[in-house]
């Protein structure tokens, strides 16, 4: 390529650059802006269902067609002005997003990716991080997500699903870490009803948010073991016990649930 045909397109391509961040600032934003981060299963339909029942900001409660979406699980050239035309296209005071390690180092190619999420926090954008403690149980929750009737899991697969987990695990600790976030475990924040209430004063905190009212959901649960949850709980815990992931057997636990 010659010297002039470079410096043609290097100028193009600034231009280009340049025409990007100008929409980029000309487009209007909901004034409380957030993005759930985290995996898949996480809790995030549930933060959001929380939100929903309990915000009430300085423009009244959410409608029900509010919803919190994935933008980025396809590849898009410019993420963040994807992202903010989102933002401009909603008509609520309240706008958020999910987001997973995923998208940004596999889909997006990023090799830095907490240099995007700083990016999205200087944008304005809350970061809360979504959390579950519970290794095994995501696990199996992962794969039954994909066939919820059959309750025989391959030992291959969930120690194979627990081995994933655990890097995405990994990669999202180092990419929020540098950015101010809140934390939501699943098991102790999200799972159990009761302490719904709890944790939409910590949202709305978090968020600069007017809390509606105490949310009324106290329920009556029961536990559930994993034995109830697969056909096979012996083969796989005998798996798991040759395997590097022998200590999830002692975290799982029985969970409260509906």
């Amino acid at each position: 390529m010659s010297s002039y045909n470079s410096s043609w397109f290097v100028h193009q391509l600034q231009t280009l650059l340049n025409r990007s961040q100008s929409s980029l600032t000309a487009m209007p934003q909901p004034a409380h802006r957030f993005v759930l981060f985290g995996t898949a299963l996480s809790g995030g339909h549930l933060v959001a269902d929380i939100l929903h029942r309990s915000v009430d900001g300085r423009y009244g409660p959410l409608p029900n067609t509010w919803s919190v979406e994935s933008l980025l699980e396809r590849r898009h050239f410019f993420p963040l002005q994807h992202i903010r035309r989102h933002g401009a296209a909603c008509g609520d005071y309240l706008f958020g997003f999910r987001l997973s390690a995923v998208d940004l180092m596999v889909t997006h190619g990023m090799g830095e990716p907490h240099r995007f999420m700083t990016l999205l926090h200087d944008q304005g954008y809350k970061v809360i991080h979504l959390q579950r403690r519970d290794l095994m149980r995501h696990a199996i929750a992962t794969l039954k997500s994909k066939d919820p009737t059959n309750l025989l899991i391959d030992p291959q697969m969930l120690i194979a699903t627990l081995k994933q987990l655990d890097e995405q695990r990994i990669a999202e600790s180092s990419i929020v870490a540098q950015v101010p976030h809140l934390a939501i475990i699943y098991e102790t924040d999200l799972l159990n009803p009761n302490v719904h209430t709890a944790t939409a004063q910590r949202l709305c905190n978090f968020l600069a948010l007017q809390q509606r009212q105490p949310l009324n959901c106290a329920m009556k649960l029961v536990h559930q073991s994993i034995s109830d949850l697969v056909s096979n709980y012996d083969e796989l815990c005998a798996a798991l016990e040759q395997s590097d992931y022998a200590y999830v057997l002692s975290e799982a636990s029985a969970k409260l649930v509906i």
